[in-house]
């Protein structure tokens, strides 16, 4: 039963963060009851959806095709309705599914609270409800298969793809607070509310990759103390900071922690982030 149940929780943590969309669509009660208007119908504005659906899934689609009410010329108002309604989902929604859509959509959000916003859903990725009593798999009056959620919590690979989720938007922010946070995160140092670890190397793992594409000084100097830390210990972690840092300072530097640490004490120049073309060129040219 517990091999069966951790395999069923990969699956679907795969499901929130991979290919989900499509599966999503064609499984819907909606699509069952009207698989043509689904398929082929423009799709409801997604803050309408927000603001009037229950289901998950449509929620969870709304959120993926959400866009930044403030980018798109919309009023103060919508914009702070769009934070509040992808915060709630975020940090307290009983489907992990759900919640990956709301951090994905909020790494797309060039609004500073943002940031605030993806440390308290990285932080609350465990899933245990306010109340422990009522767990998680109750919507609407209805049981959710995909909550995934009992008394005590997500299951563990859930929280663990919450958390990274959470650590990859914070990068896609770009802001300057999130590097302070994913720098705790990179080195192990994450905990939570209470006081508890909560990384493992999976998540550190995104926090570092993150690092690397917040092109700010601070990010360089992190990404140099992982490298220190990590050389000799984890392949990964460290090939990733190493990665990092010639991607931010453009220095075809070797993995060497003393090296990186010079640059940092010596000054660095962050360089523009490469286009499309520059990365292929750089891939095949390794």
């Amino acid at each position: 039963m517990t091999r069966f149940r951790t395999i069923a929780a990969i699956f679907a943590a795969s499901a929130a963060c991979g290919c989900a969309g499509t599966w999503d669509k064609v499984s819907s009660q909606k699509f069952r009851d009207a698989p043509f208007k689904s398929t082929f119908y423009p799709a409801e504005d997604p803050m309408t959806v927000l603001r009037t659906k229950v289901d998950g899934n449509e929620r969870a689609d709304a959120m993926r095709r959400l866009t930044e009410p403030a980018a798109d010329g919309k009023s103060a108002q919508e914009q702070d309705e769009a934070l509040q309604m992808l915060a709630t989902a975020a940090t307290s929604d009983p489907s992990p599914i759900v919640r990956c859509a709301a951090i994905d959509a909020l790494g797309r959000f060039a609004d500073p609270r943002a940031v605030k916003i993806l440390i308290a859903a990285y932080h609350q990725a465990d899933g245990v409800p306010s109340d422990p009593g009522k767990g998680g798999v109750v919507q609407a009056g209805k049981f959710d298969p995909l909550a995934g959620m009992g008394p005590v919590g997500f299951e563990p690979v859930f929280t663990t793809t919450l958390r990274s989720r959470a650590a990859t938007a914070l990068a896609n922010t770009r802001q300057p607070e999130a590097v302070t946070f994913l720098a705790s995160v990179a080195a192990g140092s994450g905990v939570d509310e209470n006081g508890q670890p909560t990384t493992d190397r999976d998540v550190r793992s995104a926090a570092v990759r993150g690092l690397g594409r917040v092109r700010t000084k601070e990010s360089v100097a992190a990404l140099s103390r992982i490298l220190k830390d990590e050389a000799g210990r984890d392949v990964v972690l460290a090939h990733n900071a190493h990665a990092g840092l010639k991607d931010l300072t453009g220095q075809n530097l070797p993995a060497d922690p003393a090296e990186w640490e010079k640059v940092v004490q010596t000054g660095v120049e962050i360089q523009p982030e490469p286009n499309l073309i520059q990365r292929a060129v750089g891939w095949v040219t390794k």
